[in-house]
């Protein structure tokens, strides 16, 4: 199966969505407040960022990104107060992620972290580095951006213990390590307090795809898809998983309505790449 697929079914929910429903109140923290100290407070950033762009990413930026990215990161080192400064760490964040360079926005999102300690920032910055896992193109870089979305992630869940979609996405860091249990059991514990967090549940049925246990795959998005039934990654998972078992009317019939109703781009390609498999198998 292509990359590129695999990663648009196992990106499920609680990432890239989770970043932009932060809550706005509380951005900067007070631990630096200095407006002189921009140049400082980019330096590490940029140069680990740097390190970031020597490493293999899907495609090269083009010459109209790299002009934005460059202009944003000035407009971020020039920016003298609090919300001038968030308000450009967002836009350089968002052009970042439009590129696919989710690594990069994420040490930038750690830096300010770093610096302005909030929850908000703690937290976006372990979901940045949860993204870039999940594109990382190969393991070795993804288990070292997954090491680094659980130092965030458990600094996060000190600050709000109940907080389950922090715990799901910080399962998933787990699941290529010596230790993939204890995501597992992250996972046991939030299904045990809220039995029917759709998050845990998919990330419970990709864990079951990945370790080819297509039949616990399918009862978990089959669930999820009774909770919520416009839930297209649900479905294309679903799809996938009843091709394994070669009930392949079944299948086309749930990745046909994908085709049908979703609005997304990325579900559209990816369900008609699982019925063009099922057509040459």
């Amino acid at each position: 199966m292509k990359k590129n697929l695999l990663i648009i079914l196992l990106v499920g929910l609680g990432t890239t969505a989770l970043l932009y429903s932060l809550p706005k109140g509380n951005v900067a923290g007070k631990t630096q407040t200095s407006p002189s100290g921009g140049a400082n407070r980019d330096a590490g950033s940029e140069k680990t960022e740097k390190a970031a762009e020597k490493e293999e990413h899907a495609s090269p930026l083009t010459p109209a990104q790299v002009k934005e990215i460059s202009g944003l990161k000035s407009a971020f080192a020039a920016a003298k107060t609090d919300a001038t400064q968030a308000k450009a760490l967002e836009n350089l964040m968002r052009a970042f992620m439009n590129a696919s360079r989710y690594d990069s926005a994420a040490i930038y999102a750690a830096n300010y972290a770093d610096q302005h300690a909030s929850l908000t920032n703690i937290l976006r910055a372990g979901q940045l580095f949860f993204e870039a896992q999940t594109y990382a193109l190969n393991a070795q870089k993804g288990t070292k951006l997954g090491e680094k979305a659980r130092i965030y992630f458990t600094k996060a869940l000190a600050l709000d213990p109940s907080n389950l979609l922090v715990k799901s996405n910080m399962a998933m860091t787990y699941v290529d390590t010596p230790t993939p249990m204890k995501g597992i059991t992250l996972l046991r514990e939030v299904i045990e307090q809220e039995p029917t967090f759709v998050p845990a549940l998919f990330n419970l049925g990709i864990l079951s795809i990945k370790s080819n246990q297509f039949g616990k795959g399918q009862e978990r998005f089959t669930q999820i898809l009774k909770l919520e039934p416009n839930n297209h990654k649900a479905a294309l998972n679903l799809g996938f998983c009843l091709a394994q078992f070669d009930k392949k009317e079944e299948a086309e019939k749930v990745l046909k309505r994908v085709l049908e109703q979703s609005k997304d781009a990325q579900e559209q390609k990816a369900a008609k790449e699982l019925l063009a498999e099922m057509q040459d198998h």
